[in-house]
């Protein structure tokens, strides 16, 4: 984790409480790490974490699914950190979904301690395009001076929130606090105008005001679905979508959800869907990715809300072969990529060697985890 700060803040978001993530579940796996880098919860009851008794949807499907409630969210105001804009925002302590390699059987995280459920999203500081990748974020918290908790936030995907960084994080005291977060350089391939870019460490900080009327609002702001609807097929209203991230003072943000399949150059090699993703496939010939050849474009995303899918293992096998690519694109944003000649009458299938590896709110931890290859034809 990289230390030192940048207290530059950047276009101001308008402040609002409105509806995000589903939650509920069980059994524990915290993200905080004392100084030995060894995780430290204090393990209290249940019944002492506010939001903790929420219904939950017995026997949910293996598809994504509507959740039982949508919890409220308060948001602070973006910063800046190097190149990239954040964007903190919290809400209810909730159970999420941790992935663990190409096990299909996600970890659940609870809650031990009273708290909020911390967030961040990502946006490229220049374009306002989002950042849907693991970026190794670190934050520590601090009050009067002294450290009071450390951690990595879960890259994750959420029905309202899309891709974010987020966490349970303990406040036990009523007070300000300073939180310093970090971003480390991007791991994944960086394309046109993102060439080059993202290479550097940046941290930011900013303060805010906590107290237990602030845990008790939340909770009290929880609205629930009619019941005959938990567990239906759907995905509840992405927050990005008719107000909040899209209305970023300047431009800054756009909505969670990637482009249509038809918004892409090329050839569309149809929409394909495994475990509930959905696959949007296309050729582009004579790409500036490809040079003389063609470019396969894989883009991988969450039906209804169009979230993208990050961090998965994708290769090729038929009359192709080869590494799909995960790649951030200043034009084609997340999706994955291999140089391949593609003619008509060819036969491949898109193998999933490993679902994506992200954490999971309510509604969505039940889906993209044992993902069939999908078989593509060009016409």
């Amino acid at each position: 984790m990289q230390h030192g700060t940048d207290d530059t803040a950047a276009n101001r978001l308008s402040r609002r409480a409105f509806l995000a993530a589903g939650t509920a579940a069980t059994a524990g796996l915290a993200g905080c790490f004392g100084d030995d880098g060894e995780s430290t919860p204090e393990v209290i009851s249940e019944n002492d974490v506010p939001g903790s008794g929420a219904p939950e949807v017995e026997n949910p499907p293996d598809a994504v699914y509507l959740p039982t409630h949508e919890a409220p969210v308060r948001m602070l105001e973006t910063v800046r950190a190097g190149e990239y804009v954040l964007l903190p925002h919290f809400t209810t302590q909730h159970q999420f979904w941790l992935m663990r390699g190409n096990d299909d059987q996600p970890v659940l995280n609870e809650p031990d301690s009273p708290g909020l459920h911390f967030m961040f999203a990502v946006w490229d500081g220049e374009t306002g395009a989002m950042i849907p990748v693991d970026l190794g974020l670190g934050m520590t918290v601090r009050r009067d001076g002294q450290r009071v908790d450390r951690r990595r936030p879960w890259p994750m995907i959420s029905q309202r929130m899309g891709f974010h960084f987020g966490d349970n994080v303990p406040f036990v005291e009523s007070g300000t606090y300073t939180v310093e977060v970090s971003v480390a350089p991007i791991g994944a391939r960086k394309t046109g105008g993102f060439s080059g870019r993202f290479e550097e460490s940046a941290t930011t900080t900013f303060t805010f005001e906590f107290d237990r009327e602030i845990e008790a609002q939340l909770v009290g702001e929880i609205e629930y679905l009619d019941e005959e609807r938990w567990g239906e097929p759907g995905a509840l209203e992405p927050m990005g979508h008719g107000g909040g991230m899209d209305e970023m003072d300047g431009g800054m943000g756009p909505g969670i959800g990637l482009p249509a399949p038809d918004s892409y150059p090329g050839t569309s090699l149809g929409v394909h869907t495994s475990d509930g993703a959905e696959f949007v496939v296309r050729s582009l010939s004579g790409s500036r990715l490809a040079g003389d050849g063609d470019y396969l474009f894989v883009s991988p995303r969450t039906p209804y809300n169009r979230v993208p899918l990050p961090d998965m293992s994708l290769s090729v096998e038929g009359d192709i072969g080869g590494k799909l690519t995960q790649t951030i694109d200043s034009e084609l944003g997340h999706h994955y990529g291999l140089t391949a000649d593609l003619a008509a009458g060819d036969t491949f299938d898109i193998v999933v060697e490993s679902p994506p590896q992200v954490a999971r709110h309510r509604g969505y931890e039940t889906a993209f985890l044992d993902m069939p290859p999908v078989t593509v034809e060009v016409d």
